[in-house]
């Protein structure tokens, strides 16, 4: 019966549609949205007189055989043109999962779900998968803000049968979370999403997982004070006496691993007390180093005084000391529970994960950290990650940079201070960043997603900065480089060739793993705001995931960037930040909601242009967000350096609604330089002193039930506002 129900909306839609050659193709749509609000379509073939005929979806039984039939109605078109228009949804009409088609010439675009559920990525306990006991988190768009009445269906991959229903708990809209069933048998599952709304018709096929049986770790305990003798707990307790110094302990930790690394892993034990260390730990797979408590065992590699000494300053000189090595713990696949670890002030990297790592209630300190020379942003790495990995419940002061995440990983509930940045998530995929407290601890700290990233979830974090007024904590997507920028020589499906040879950067040349993770977006002409990954180039000739839906063609104007976006900044507090962006450069398929920006010069979105690369923003979409304090800004820009370099606009499809700027902030709300298709709608700015204006050099800007405090809407570019 799934597929009965699966295609049952599309039958009954494209009944009617005909489907005639040349007819419109939508290639995206803006959501969600609510009624009386507007809704952007982009694609082609909408031609100079396009209708837009829209329907609602009756919420009824999603397990129904049918889906009863639709009411059209047409509605007015708003800033039409051939691969873009604007439409309103009637106020009078329910909430829900609505349906819109482009009727141009005789012809009807297929038709396009609104709120329905749209999956961007599943990622479990097991990385990628979950295990049998586990969880699986649901990421996208629409996916339903009351988890009672979120259906998730799993279907074996390659069988028959009923679908097994999991619960869905934690939902937000944007993000779910539903526990593994302890007896589901470890298969490989399609998965079903519905978000209570649409009936039948609004069931989102959200991808594949596999779910595998748990494969614990070995549990044989192995104590490091073993070679000591009966005494060694009790003696190993006192050094927690205030002032008392940690006691060498290197071939008790060293043995102690060997141990383990001969059973195929297991636990190596801390009891109670201050661990001096004289080499780096090489943990073998599948082993814990766990200690008695976070406040109770903690590993030092330092020499001198340990403590300092309330009444002088005899703990202030710091003894030289040879070069520490390049990682002081390092393995494949290890974990780290309830420690303490301090770090020597010239450390490069605390902890290597090669693989699955976990950090849990783990305490890190840097020695000596007060010394630094604070004219230069400082260096050295607490913990750089792996894949599928997790950092929980930790408490870390980081001389630079605390955590590099990798692949597939989850970090939560840990409070992090850096010089330098506290989890730069540059070249992260499939990374949960969530309930953290970040605190910079140099004036120019940031926290960022540079060059490459996507499927990334942060939410709930925030962010605060020690230097207050003077500090620039700064959250930002920031510019990469681009492999190519011109025109196409020909498209036929996934084939793409290209007029030109491409121009790596130097320091990214063809045989850079950047280029795996590149995409191939549109950004001139035919096909417009467009972009697919790619999967594999040699010269001129490149292959794409899939294809384009409108492709390109020879006046057509594409750029290969790395993929930096599909990514959900939700629910966060940001504090004294310079900016707060969804691309200093390429941002694509970005949302930004329910976050509040205190003492923050901006809310940015800023494509680049110039003769050698074009870093676009597609996407981006920004709800409920509110600034307060200062003066600080919403802006929507595209720039070109130097002007006239590039003729189009670099920063397309952009959605602002509901935002609020409080009384306590003059900034305003500006679109301007070379942006396109820019939805600012119901938002507010309540000081006296703000603004919302539309500058030159920006089209297809609409303005809608915005509301300044001194009544300022100025609009010099092309702008609408009803």
């Amino acid at each position: 019966m799934k597929h009965t129900i699966l295609f049952t909306l599309t039958a009954l839609l494209m009944a009617t549609t005909g489907l005639a050659f040349g007819q419109p193709v939508v290639t995206w749509a803006s959501d969600p949205v609510r009624p009386d609000e507007t809704v952007l379509l982009r694609g082609g073939g909408f031609g100079t007189q396009p209708v837009v005929e829209f329907a609602r979806l009756d919420d009824g039984d999603p397990a129904a055989a049918n889906q009863p039939a639709l009411t059209w109605v047409k509605l007015p078109v708003l800033q039409p043109g051939d691969d873009a228009l604007k439409f309103v949804i009637p106020a009078d009409t329910r909430p829900g999962v609505f349906v819109c088609r482009v009727v141009a010439d005789g012809a009807q675009s297929a038709p396009v779900l609104l709120n329905r559920p749209d999956v961007w990525w599943l990622q479990g306990d097991a990385g990628p998968g979950a295990t049998t006991g586990g969880w699986l988190r649901i990421f996208g768009k629409c996916l339903g803000s009351d988890a009672a009445s979120v259906r998730v269906q799993l279907f074996i991959l390659k069988g028959k049968g009923l679908p097994i229903v999991l619960r869905a708990e934690a939902a937000d809209g944007w993000s779910l979370r539903c526990p593994v069933p302890a007896d589901l048998a470890p298969e490989s599952y399609t998965v079903r999403l519905h978000n209570g709304q649409g009936g039948a018709g609004a069931w989102c096929e959200a991808g594949t997982v596999a779910i595998t049986a748990p494969a614990p770790w070995p549990a044989t305990i192995y104590s490091v004070l073993e070679p000591y003798g009966p005494d060694a707990v009790r003696d190993m307790r006192r050094t927690l006496v205030k002032y008392g110094q940690p006691v060498e302990r290197t071939k008790g930790v060293l043995a102690a691993l060997a141990k383990a690394k001969a059973n195929g892993g297991g636990i190596v034990y801390f009891p109670a007390g201050r661990y001096h260390l004289n080499a780096p730990l090489d943990v073998p797979p599948r082993t814990l180093l766990k200690g008695e408590g976070m406040g109770l065992a903690t590993l030092w590699w330092g020499n001198g005084k340990f403590n300092l000494d309330g009444g002088g300053d005899q703990g202030l000189a710091k003894e030289a000391e040879p070069e520490p090595p390049a990682n002081l713990i390092s393995g494949p696949a290890f974990g780290i529970e309830d420690l303490s670890l301090y770090l020597p002030l010239a450390h490069r990297t605390g902890i290597e994960g090669f693989g699955e790592v976990r950090l849990r209630r783990v305490r890190v300190r840097v020695d000596h950290l007060w010394a630094l020379d604070g004219n230069k942003r400082p260096e050295g790495l607490v913990a750089r990650l792996g894949r599928n990995f997790e950092v929980s419940d930790c408490d870390i002061i980081a001389k630079g940079t605390g955590l590099v995440p990798g692949e597939y990983g989850v970090i939560t509930h840990n409070r992090i201070l850096a010089g330098k940045t506290p989890c730069p998530l540059g070249g992260s995929r499939g990374v949960i960043v969530e309930d953290n407290q970040f605190v910079s601890t140099y004036p120019t700290a940031y926290q960022n997603i540079a060059g490459v990233g996507q499927d990334l979830y942060y939410a709930r974090n925030r962010h605060e900065a020690l230097s207050a007024h003077q500090a620039d904590f700064s959250f930002t997507f920031d510019a990469g480089g681009s492999a190519y920028r011109g025109a196409v020589a020909a498209v036929d499906g996934t084939k793409l060739t290209l007029a030109a040879d491409p121009q790596f950067p130097t320091w990214a040349n063809a045989r850079h793993g950047l280029w795996r993770k590149a995409v191939v977006g549109v950004v001139l002409g035919k096909g417009s705001s467009q972009w697919r990954g790619v999967r594999s180039f040699a010269g001129r000739e490149w292959t794409l995931v899939e294809p384009f839906a409108v492709a390109p063609d020879e006046g057509s104007v594409v750029t290969i960037v790395p993929l930096c976006g599909r990514s959900l900044i939700v629910g966060n507090r940001f504090e004294d930040a310079n900016w707060v962006n969804a691309g200093f450069g390429c941002g694509l398929d970005v949302i930004y909601a329910d976050n509040k920006l205190v003492r923050c010069a901006q809310l940015l979105n800023y494509g680049l242009a110039s003769p050698e690369a074009l870093l676009p923003n597609f996407n981006v979409q920004c709800f409920d967000n509110e600034l307060s304090e200062g003066q600080g800004s919403i802006e929507v820009n595209g720039s070109v350096r130097p002007a006239g370099s590039f003729s189009g606009q670099i920063t397309q499809n952009v959605i602002h609604r509901r935002e609020r700027l409080t009384e306590d902030n003059s900034g305003g709300i500006v679109v301007q330089g070379a942006s396109r298709e820019v939805i600012v709608e119901g938002c507010s700015a309540a000081h006296p002193a703000s603004s919302i204006r539309v500058d030159r050099g920006s089209s297809g800007v609409l303005l809608r039930h915005c509301r300044s405090a001194a009544g300022e809407l100025r609009c010099e570019g092309a702008v609408q506002v009803p």
